[in-house]
């Protein structure tokens, strides 16, 4: 979505002054750097910076247009896929292993993309072994195991 300079300055300077009144409550310690010094800084040139662009664009406040992907269901599903798929990892791994959510998850994308299922589905398979295989054992990196890690373990 292309949102007016107005609404993106005045969001980026809210953002600036959150940052700069958050830091005022981090402890100081005594003879030391305070440790509010550079998130107040940054917040503050990020406040004023917002500040000018919402200026700025004050104008045009009212024109946002809505980008023509918004009405295909595709593009939908496939921005709403990423966050969906890692909540799903998270709850469901640890019950079923990584290796059969990886190939769910590498399949169902290939499919939303369009991709024949006969090669979604191989894509899948192998995509989830040999991520399951490099985190686990060549990079040592424990991922949640179930029946199919068993086996090949």
């Amino acid at each position: 979505m292309r949102l007016p300079d107005f609404w993106t300055g005045l969001a980026f300077a809210i953002l600036g002054i959150s940052i700069a009144y958050l830091a005022q409550g981090f402890h100081v310690p005594a003879g030391a750097a305070s440790p509010r010094l550079l998130p107040t800084i940054i917040g503050s040139v990020m406040a004023a910076l917002g500040g000018l662009i919402a200026l700025r664009g004050w104008r045009s406040a009212g024109d946002v247009a809505l980008p023509e992907w918004i009405s295909s269901p595709r593009q939908i599903a496939l921005i709403a896929f990423i966050p969906v798929a890692v909540i799903a990892y998270g709850l469901l791994a640890p019950m079923v292993g990584s290796i059969v959510m990886a190939i769910v998850i590498v399949t169902v994308h290939c499919l939303i993309h369009g991709v024949r299922p006969l090669t979604a589905v191989i894509v899948g398979v192998v995509a989830g072994i040999v991520a399951s295989v490099l985190f686990s054992h060549l990079l040592g990196i424990p991922l949640p195991e179930g029946v199919v890690e068993g086996m090949i373990g």
